[in-house]
């Protein structure tokens, strides 16, 4: 399954059973290199959040209560392209103000699985809240390392080997960043979105149910 340039993918985070962020995006192309995904600026987006405003950052779901709820909120500052590749259990984003390419993101998550439901396509994964920050000159730093350790062993995350196995794939991106090899060799850093496409939004049928692939060793149920 091949998505189409131009065409509206929504990509979905899960956990518990239930999205806890979801994206529209814009295909830029999906092929051999992988899939590419656009995202301007003042996109609107959802997140899991409470009334007060904290998120899925701020703790596990039985933490934040049952108030939580997806909830709209705008993109704002960076417009930014994001790769990822099947079988690899990380994207990479290029984040973008003013046209000009400023940085690398590396979002560590579990293998996406695509999905195509009618008109209605995406792709569905589960974050592992590490990530991975990558400057132009290739230097790098952790982030989100309290948020991994908080959740540890508790439902609906990962248990300390699910942990270690987390922090080993941010240590194979890393690797892949300091070598300066594809997708931090330059590649898409002059990228420019097709004027002709629109915002993307959340198309209905955005709430189907999970496309699920088999969990890995070490990692409990998301």
């Amino acid at each position: 399954m091949y998505f189409e340039t131009g065409q509206t993918v929504l990509r979905r985070c899960w956990r518990g059973g239930r999205i806890t962020f979801l994206q529209a995006t814009t295909v830029v192309e999906d092929g051999a290199r992988g899939l590419l995904l656009w995202l301007p600026a003042g996109t609107t987006y959802w997140r899991i959040m409470t009334e007060d405003g904290r998120s899925h950052h701020d703790g596990t779901l039985d933490e934040l209560g049952p108030d939580a709820a997806l909830r709209p909120l705008t993109w704002a500052g960076n417009d930014l392209l994001m790769w990822q590749r099947p079988g690899e259990p990380w994207s990479v984003w290029w984040f973008f103000r003013g046209g000009e390419f400023g940085s690398w993101y590396g979002n560590l998550e579990e293998p996406f699985v695509r999905w195509r439901d009618g008109d209605v396509c995406g792709v569905d994964f589960a974050d592992n809240a590490l990530d991975v920050l990558v400057e132009p000159d290739l230097s790098w730093r952790w982030k989100d390392e309290a948020e991994l350790a908080a959740k540890t062993g508790h439902a609906d995350y990962w248990d300390e080997a699910g942990a270690a196995r987390i922090r080993a794939d941010g240590a194979r991106l890393i690797e892949i960043a300091e070598a300066g090899a594809f997708p931090f060799d330059g590649t898409w850093c002059d990228f420019r979105p097709d004027p002709a496409w629109p915002v993307p939004r959340r198309t209905a049928g955005w709430d189907r149910p999970r496309a699920i692939r088999p969990v890995p060793s070490g990692t409990m149920a998301s």
